[in-house]
């Protein structure tokens, strides 16, 4: 304990606090906030259409199912494990919901078979990584390939329409010129952000993501809390597939491919800030809109469309590496 003197100051000898180093992390924690600042400022110089509300709005909602399925992969990887197969449970939930509704079945009935199939999905996927021990990578890849077949089975090798319209409102309905759907990802980035930083469940699967090991000898029930992530993500996913109907107006049954790259490179960046070195809703928020920004400052500047699959999986790279590197400075 340090020493204290009578007018309550620190005597010779003891600690001072280290006001340069918490500067520091605070600094380091908002890095990717700034750099997203100054990369819209330098957009607003260099393009007058950064100038205007539309672009912005326009730039949020298209990313607003990208950020659900980013915020829906970091549940597993905050458990230290992937679910890749997250895009493709949306699609092939996607699917069977609207041909469903379309045979004629009441729509909270085809909804429920359409959870099922998520919960169904995210059981297998605990099966196989907690159960056996299977790599969760290949597990989940595994389990996305199968997936994708089913929904090329179920559409019939086409694009499904005839979306009903309610699920339409319930995805385009607009909120302070906002579709509902963007509010919908606002909320789950809220709701994940209490669950993460504020119950003591969000620190279990941060103490389980970090040292497995560690958190099964501290009496934390590892294996239940791994199996509950991978369910509560199947069950996400389909969630997220019944907004993608309404989202769309149509279900393209090679449409998970699309969605593989950008949420993990989200949420892999998204861990380089906000709460460093460990997977956040927040920073995966953050990390959206400034892979966003920077994709549509390289569009006006009249890049080509490959680079935007050049741009997405350079910053995959980047995030895994620094995520990795931030996590070990942490620990």
């Amino acid at each position: 304990m340090a020493a204290v003197d009578p007018d309550g100051g620190h005597s010779r000898g003891a600690p001072i606090p280290n006001h340069a180093a918490r500067f520091s992390r605070r600094l380091e924690s908002w890095l990717l906030v700034i750099a997203l600042l100054i990369l819209i400022a330098v957009c607003m110089i260099l393009f007058p259409q950064f100038r205007t509300s539309a672009l912005f709005i326009a730039m949020i909602n298209a990313q607003s199912l990208t950020l659900l399925l980013a915020l829906c992969a970091t549940v597993v990887l905050r458990v230290g494990d992937f679910d890749l197969s997250i895009p493709q449970t949306m699609v092939a939930t996607a699917a069977l919901v609207v041909l469903l509704t379309k045979a004629g079945l009441p729509l909270p009935f085809a909804s429920a078979v359409g959870l099922l199939l998520g919960l169904a999905v995210g059981a297998l996927n605990a099966l196989l990584v907690v159960r056996v021990g299977v790599d969760s990578f290949v597990a989940t890849l595994g389990s996305f390939t199968a997936l994708s077949g089913i929904a090329w089975l179920l559409t019939d090798n086409r694009v499904i329409v005839g979306v009903p319209p309610v699920l339409i409102d319930l995805a385009r309905g607009r909120l302070f010129n906002l579709p509902l759907i963007t509010w919908y990802a606002w909320a789950l980035m809220a709701a994940l952000w209490y669950l993460y930083e504020m119950t003591p469940l969000g620190k279990y699967m941060l103490f389980i993501g970090g040292n497995r090991n560690a958190a099964r000898l501290c009496g934390i029930p590892v294996q239940g809390i791994r199996v509950g992530a991978y369910i509560a993500s199947g069950v996400l996913a389909s969630l997220i597939g019944i907004l993608f109907t309404g989202y769309f107006g149509a279900v393209d049954p090679g449409a998970g491919s699309q969605f593989m790259l950008q949420p993990f490179a989200a949420a892999f960046l998204g861990a380089t800030a906000v709460s460093v070195g460990r997977f956040n809703s927040v920073g995966t928020a953050v990390a959206l809109y400034f892979l966003t920004v920077g994709i549509t400052g390289l569009q006006l500047f009249g890049a080509q469309t490959w680079v935007t699959n050049v741009f997405y999986g350079v910053a995959l790279m980047v995030a895994v590496t620094a995520a990795k590197l931030a996590g070990s400075l942490r620990r």
